[in-house]
């Protein structure tokens, strides 16, 4: 379902770009919260997978006077900040996933959770000289992006001239890692999944989390947001 609430908002951002082309015949101007991309000619989802097997992090390409510019799209409800999850992350920065999963599991540990247990959330602060590297993304993960889009799942668009204006917010991707702080959060799959702190992924590295009982979901996932909530459990790596 999420797969495919990400799919309206890409084809609909794409659909409404090129509509307006074919409308205006011509370059345009394409305005979403304070950011304007000039010259606007065309706009493409990126489809397929990376040599990899994962889903490459840009979701949309817009041609423009500006050159190509590589979007990554995002929904309005507490959006993950850097896409391609662990595997991304670890192409992007070797080594940086790792240590936060095993400071993530000596923090569950001496905090007394044991096996079966439910546990929270974990988070860690991204330092500043990996923040850009990680928001933009390298080549081997199909970045680096220029641009991230933040907006409702339907993409609605008004046009008045040659100006183009959509309902989400762009932001230059290299502006935002600048500005904001960034943490890495360890969250479960499934509400039910119990701690499990000796399983191991293919990888080596601590599952942390184990099976759902009801839905058979296992292991974990690691988003990066820009800020964690007042409570949270924060670990240093």
């Amino acid at each position: 379902m999420a797969g495919e609430r990400f799919e309206r908002q890409e084809t609909g951002f794409v659909d409404a770009i090129n509509n307006f082309y074919a409308e205006k015949n011509g370059p345009f101007n394409l305005t979403a919260g304070s950011i304007t991309i000039h010259g606007v000619v065309s706009a493409r989802k990126v489809e397929g997978r990376l040599p990899n097997g994962n889903e490459p992090y840009p979701d949309v390409e817009i041609t423009s006077s500006s050159g190509l510019l590589k979007i990554s799209m995002k929904g309005p409800s507490a959006p993950s900040i850097a896409g391609g999850g662990l595997d991304g992350l670890e192409r992007t920065v070797p080594g940086f996933s790792g240590r936060f999963l095993e400071a993530a599991l000596s923090e569950y540990m001496q905090r007394g959770y044991q096996s079966g247990d439910q546990i929270p959330d974990i988070y860690g602060e991204v330092g500043e000289e990996l923040k850009q590297t990680i928001v933009l993304g390298t080549p081997a993960i199909g970045g680096p992006i220029t641009h991230m889009y933040i907006g409702p799942m339907d993409v609605r668009a008004s046009g008045v001239g040659l100006n183009l204006r959509l309902n989400g917010r762009l932001f230059d991707a290299s502006k935002y890692a600048s500005d904001h702080d960034l943490y890495l959060r360890l969250r479960k799959r499934r509400a039910d999944q119990p701690f499990d702190p000796s399983g191991r992924d293919r990888n080596g590295l601590p599952k942390i989390l184990g099976r759902s009982p009801t839905a058979g979901d296992s292991s974990r996932r690691i988003v990066i947001v820009n800020r964690p909530p007042s409570n949270a459990i924060l670990v240093t790596f």
